[in-house]
């Protein structure tokens, strides 16, 4: 990515420098080494997507690829706060091994963290982009939440589900 752009971007959101934190207080993922960062309006079809990383080996090698979220939101103390979100999982092997890892979606994860966030930050990495030259590109979306409604979103899901219970007690009752 563009050096000028990168160092703009950290500046305008700092927390874009402290996602992919090791152990040891270190990024593995700088955002000047991110293909390209976009910034989008959060939605309720983005609250509908969840993470996903997927690796596939065979003898001859493997692939990783995957869809992080993280969400940025002030706790308390007026702090900014960075939780990465649960992610589904899937492995497969040449041999035909298969293993699947479901998970709630950001929205569902969200309602029972009791958080409205600021920001959901998408990274995606893939290992061989589009044109199949075998480069790894990791592109990151930030999607400002401020102007979203979290908590309506929660209400019409629950209202939503509320009618669906409804309809199948109803339908034992006859």
């Amino acid at each position: 990515m563009n050096v000028y752009k990168a160092t703009l971007l950290c500046k305008e959101f700092p927390f874009l420098e402290k996602l992919f934190i090791d152990k040891d207080g270190k990024t593995s993922l700088s955002p000047f080494k991110v293909t390209d960062i976009k910034i989008k309006r959060g939605d309720k079809n983005l609250l509908t997507e969840h993470g996903y990383e997927t690796t596939y080996d065979w003898m001859g090698g493997y692939t990783y690829d995957y869809e992080f979220y993280f969400i940025i939101f002030s706790n308390e103390k007026g702090e900014q706060q960075i939780i990465e979100l649960e992610s589904a999982n899937s492995y497969q092997s040449g041999s035909g091994e298969n293993h699947y890892h479901a998970v709630s979606t950001i929205g569902e994860q969200l309602y029972v963290m009791k958080i409205n966030p600021d920001y959901v930050i998408k990274c995606v990495k893939n290992d061989t982009d589009a044109n199949g030259n075998g480069e790894v590109t990791h592109f990151w979306t930030i999607f400002k939440m401020s102007k979203f409604d979290t908590v309506g979103y929660h209400k019409e899901q629950i209202d939503k589900i509320a009618l669906e219970l409804k309809s199948e007690i109803d339908a034992l009752a006859i």
